[in-house]
This record gives structure tokens, C-alpha cells and sequence, in this order.
């Protein structure tokens, strides 16, 4: 006990000196009323010509990504919609989205709605920059260490933040575990910030305290 709390100490201690002198990035962002429909244009300016759309049916149920889809249909810009994503998302959940981005080729990933779509976007980069390991094998900290995909993150709520994140909180369904992969790679390269997009939004979510109300 003694030697396992010494080493805790030491791994807390050397964590503190290494993490600002990790490869930390700021999403890059679009902000404003109806700055979601200057994403398409954003996408294209950076060469990328199909998309995975990780999303959930409550999105897709309440319409907020009709814009979106119809500017990227304008771009002339393939997309993909995953939208079987679970509160906590699930390791089968991320196994399901990679195989339809790795499918059509895909060179970027939207995380669309809350926290849970998002986590599962970071968890599918996660596997795109290390397709030799599974997730139970990256959670913890700082073990993707490659680049991801683009990420652009699109939250719908003001609940966890993850757009801005280096967190991506998983569960498994088989051992009902839940943990975090954590790494600075997994924070989103760009985030679109439209407080219209609460507009549609159920009263109990927009009553949420945060940026967008």
C-alpha cells in the first residue's frame, strides 16, 4: 500500500511538469447566429471531400441538421450520418460510426449535438490514428499520440464543454465499464458555436446554464 501510494504520488508529480509542455491546441472557431451555415465552405477550403456525421436520433428527430445537410449538398460535399450514438457512448457505438467512415473513404468527422455525440467522433479519430488499437487499450492518458482526422464539433447543449476537450468518456456494454480517454489529440480542430441551434432544442435542455443562453 505504501509503495502504490508512493508511485501515485510520483506519477501526479511528474504529470503536473510534463502537461504544459504538452501539444495543447485551441479549436478554431465559428461563432455567432447562423455560423453553422459558414461550415460547408470551411470543410471545402480545406480540401475535404466526404464526411462522417456522428450524431443521435434525437437530433435527427428534431431537424437541427437540415441546414447543414443542404449546405454540404451545395459544397458538393459527401457526408455520412451515424446517428445511433447512446447517452455514454458505447465502444460498439464507435466500431459502427469507424466502419462507415473508413467505408466511404472519409477524411473528417462532425460531432453534432451534445457530449455523447462528441465522445464518440474523438473516440472514432481515436481509432483512424491508431487502427491497431482498441480503445480499452487507449483509455487513460496521453496513449493516441497521432494525429486524428479533422474534427469539427458542433454542440447543440452548454453541457460538458467536450468541443473543446481532450476527453472522450466511453463505456463498455459487455463489463459495463465506463472510463476516459484522455489526449490532447482528440481536441477538436474547429467548433461552431450557433445559439440557434437551441432554438428546437426541449425546454428542460435550454433552461441549461451556459454560453449558448
Amino acid at each position: 500500500m505504501i509503495l502504490y501510494k508512493m508511485y501515485c504520488r510520483l506519477y501526479q508529480g511528474v504529470y503536473r511538469i510534463v502537461l504544459p509542455m504538452l501539444p495543447w491546441r485551441q479549436p478554431q472557431l465559428l461563432e455567432g447566429e447562423n455560423s453553422l451555415t459558414r461550415l460547408p465552405a470551411l470543410i471545402k477550403d480545406h480540401k475535404i471531400e466526404s464526411v462522417l456525421i456522428v450524431t443521435d436520433k434525437g437530433i435527427i428527430s428534431l431537424g437541427l441538421m437540415d441546414g447543414l445537410l443542404k449546405g454540404l449538398d451545395d459544397a458538393e460535399i459527401q457526408y455520412f450520418v451515424y446517428d445511433k450514438t447512446v447517452t455514454n457512448p458505447t465502444i460498439d457505438n464507435i466500431e459502427e460510426a469507424l466502419t462507415i467512415y473508413k467505408a466511404n473513404n472519409c477524411q473528417g468527422i462532425i460531432a453534432f449535438g451534445g457530449g455523447s455525440p462528441m465522445d464518440c467522433a474523438k473516440g472514432v479519430g481515436a481509432r483512424v490514428a491508431r487502427p491497431k488499437k482498441s480503445i480499452s487499450q487507449m483509455k487513460g492518458q496521453l496513449k493516441v499520440l497521432k494525429k486524428i482526422p479533422p474534427l469539427f464539433a458542433i454542440p447543440t447543449t452548454s453541457g460538458t464543454g467536450s468541443e473543446a476537450t481532450l476527453a472522450a468518456v466511453v463505456s463498455n456494454s459487455q463489463t459495463h465499464e465506463k472510463y476516459a480517454v484522455n489526449d490532447t489529440v482528440l481536441i477538436p480542430h474547429f467548433a461552431v458555436l450557433d445559439p440557434l441551434l437551441t432554438v428546437k432544442l426541449p425546454p428542460h435542455l435550454r433552461r441549461q446554464p451556459g454560453w449558448m443562453l
